[in-house]
């Protein structure tokens, strides 16, 4: 008991023991000093930098809607602030302040290593967390690329493996939004104003880079009501319903003369050729025809014999007058010389023909056979041209002016040109084809060349003011310098692999529908259509045109429709724009400048006109590059039909707007074109958290 009580007694030693206890304290007390003390002096400069770079993506994100220019914008700013690239995660969210909007996060994350406190834990390193997001001021309806209207109809209904595309702009539906299992939508926003959320029940709708989707109820106004270009171009539906076809040039006055019959009886043809006051010379197996210095030479019935050549008047004077008052029909070889030439009758050429350079007024039907040559002139035909098959007919330079024909074209209608071989004229020249013009299949005929040409065309016997034949070939030359192009009639390029090509000029007027089953390559220019546009409603598709094989391409191109009538062909019925049956790779890109600059396609804008757009059967891989713009009419793809913007032109964009927009078995590629001239997105940008 006394060596215990002296044990307990005893003070020696309890300094250490005193010191053993309380060092572990001490030590901690020193971690969290220093160690803990300088991670929040680290999570505050880490805090600093993330506010700095959340600030700066939104920025550069509000600039330009991309994600990609976001990223990279606040991880270079955290960097030349101190910060590993690597330890800085960014991403577009929705605004956690405000519904409807986006903004941008910056999380970084660095990490100290520990050496106190591992006295008093297992723990190696320290991470240290800072979050920042900065609002977005832009609202998400603004920019909108692809808009459904009316808040009646469906909305926007993707079906069959369809997807859209909209990474730098919004999807919008004045009513729902159906994006069914297999069907995605990936826009900055998606509007809606229905009573229900839009239906995704796989998740299909996100933005950009797989970010969590700004999905907002809020009514969507159409940002191209009241658009001056678009009231502009609309308002020349009045100029074009006032066009009128060209009338016939007048026939020559019908002279009495005398009749000469170029034959193998030298002594009949000498005698008649003085007694019309001029000289026939022969050199078997040719009469050589010359009135000298004659001013007006008066024939009746001029004839050519079986294998006789005609040299006619070519010694004759630029200004002498031929009258000729009954029908004249060539055989062998013909030459006329300079002149002017007045046929009260018809013309027809057979074997090889060749006239010179002046004027010709026919007042019957001109048909041409073999080859035949017109030097340049004024071209006054009162019944038309007929070309006959497997010929060659070659005009020089002129103005052509074409009354319609008292035959049928291949048996349908009566046309002012009908074309059965290949046919040649030089340019620049007019044309005023009064009753229409019709391309007969397998036929080729070139209209004028350079750039100041211009065309008047007026309607066929059957309404049709351009008729184009299966596997035909029709260019017409530009009239950009000074010409016209007008048609009153429909466009009827009714004929599998056909190829038509179509001026470049300011203005293109139709009185009437545009029909196409063949190439078309459009020059540029607005194209007012005063009715329907349908492409394949008939089968057909691409073919050679132009140099390449093409569907339909036109560059510096805006369609203006009225739905004035509807097509009424195949997948194309009811319809006022359809593109069908295998017409692939379309293209067509809208001005970039003047006055319909970034308009594609302009459907009725009258609330009477209810009917839409169509890409159907396999109407696939459209390059539409402007607005598609149908007001009161639907927009419908399927049958495996697409219609892409360009990824790579930033010039180049799609921006949809239609009563409805229902996509099945296509991609659409959207982004915006036009802006609400009422409308500017606000570069206001906040930190929020």
């Amino acid at each position: 008991m006394q060596f215990l009580r002296r044990f307990l007694q005893n003070r020696d030693g309890n300094v250490l023991i005193v010191s053993a206890l309380v060092l572990p304290l001490l030590i901690g007390m020193a971690a969290l000093v220093t160690e803990y003390g300088g991670a929040l002096v680290e999570r505050a400069d880490n805090q600093r930098v993330a506010d700095l770079s959340a600030y700066a993506g939104a920025l550069a994100y509000n600039k330009n809607q991309s994600t990609d220019q976001m990223t990279a914008t606040a991880v270079s700013v955290a960097v030349l602030n101190g910060v590993p690239a690597g330890n800085v995660q960014v991403s577009l969210v929705a605004s956690p302040k405000t519904a409807g909007v986006n903004a941008v996060s910056v999380s970084i994350n660095t990490y100290k290593t520990l050496l106190l406190a591992r006295v008093m834990s297992d723990r190696q390193q320290l991470q240290i967390y800072a979050n920042s997001v900065a609002e977005i001021g832009a609202k998400p309806q603004t920019p909108g690329c692809m808009l459904a209207l009316d808040g009646t109809q469906t909305g926007i209904t993707l079906s069959g493996g369809t997807s859209i595309s909209a990474p730098k702009c919004t999807v919008s539906s004045n009513n729902t939004v159906t994006v069914p299992c297999g069907t995605s939508i990936s826009a900055i926003g998606v509007n809606y104003n229905s009573a229900a959320a839009p239906s995704q029940p796989c998740n299909g709708i996100t933005g950009p880079g797989g970010a969590a989707a700004v999905i907002t109820k809020t009514s969507t106004p159409d940002p191209l009501a009241g658009n001056s270009a678009v009231t502009a171009a609309v308002a020349r539906f009045s100029t074009v319903a006032a066009m009128s076809a060209a009338t016939a040039p007048a026939a020559p006055t019908n002279t009495t003369g005398t009749n000469i019959d170029f034959a193998w009886d030298q002594t009949a043809t000498t005698n008649a050729a003085i007694a019309a006051g001029c000289t026939a010379s022969w050199s078997q197996p040719t009469w050589t025809f010359s009135c000298g210095s004659k001013t007006t030479v008066n024939l009746g019935t001029v004839t050519i014999g079986g294998g006789i050549n005609l040299n006619f008047a070519t010694s004759g004077a630029a200004t002498t007058v031929y009258n000729f008052a009954g029908d004249f029909t060539t055989s062998a070889t013909t030459n006329f010389g300079p002149g002017t030439y007045n046929f009260a009758k018809t013309l027809t050429t057979a074997g090889t023909t060749t006239f010179g350079a002046g004027t010709y007024n026919i007042g019957k039907q001109v048909t041409t056979a073999g080859t035949t040559t017109f030097g340049a002139g004024a071209f006054n035909f009162t019944k038309g041209l007929t070309t006959g098959g497997g010929g060659t007919t070659t005009f020089g330079a002129g103005t052509f002016k074409f009354g319609m024909s008292d035959n049928t074209c291949g048996g349908t209608a009566r046309v002012s040109l009908c074309n059965t071989s290949t046919l040649t004229f030089g340019g620049p020249s007019t044309f005023e084809l009064g009753g229409g013009l019709n391309n007969t299949g397998g036929s080729t005929i070139t209209f004028g060349s350079g750039t100041s040409n211009s065309y008047k065309i007026g309607p066929g016997g059957n309404g049709d003011a351009i008729t184009l034949g299966g596997g035909s070939k029709t260019v017409m030359a530009d009239a950009t310098s000074s010409g016209v192009f007008q048609v009153v009639g429909n466009v009827n390029g009714g004929g599998g692999g056909s190829c038509f090509v179509i001026p470049a000029t300011a203005q293109h007027d139709v009185e009437g529908n545009f029909i196409a089953s063949g190439a078309v390559l459009l020059g540029a220019g607005v194209y007012t259509i005063d009715g329907y546009f349908a492409l394949g409603g008939s089968g057909g598709g691409s073919a050679s045109c132009g140099g390449s094989t093409i569907s339909v391409s036109g560059t510096n191109v805006t369609l203006v429709l009225s739905g004035k009538a509807k097509s009424n062909s195949g997948s194309c019925s009811g319809y006022v724009f359809c593109v069908a049956a295998g017409y692939s790779n379309i293209v067509l890109t809208a001005p970039q400048t003047g006055a319909t600059a970034k308009l594609a396609v302009i459907g009725p804008t009258s609330t009477s006109v209810t009917a839409g757009a169509t890409f159907a059967e396999g109407g696939s891989n459209a390059q539409i590059s402007g607005a598609f713009y149908f007001p009161y009419g639907p927009i419908i793809m399927n049958g495996g039909s697409s219609v892409l913007g360009s990824a790579s032109d930033t010039s180049k964009c799609l921006q949809m707007i239609g009563s409805r927009i229902t996509l099945s078995g296509g991609t659409a590629a959207a982004s915006e074109c036009i802006a609400a001239s009422s409308s500017s997105a606000s570069s206001k940008v906040s930190l929020v958290q």
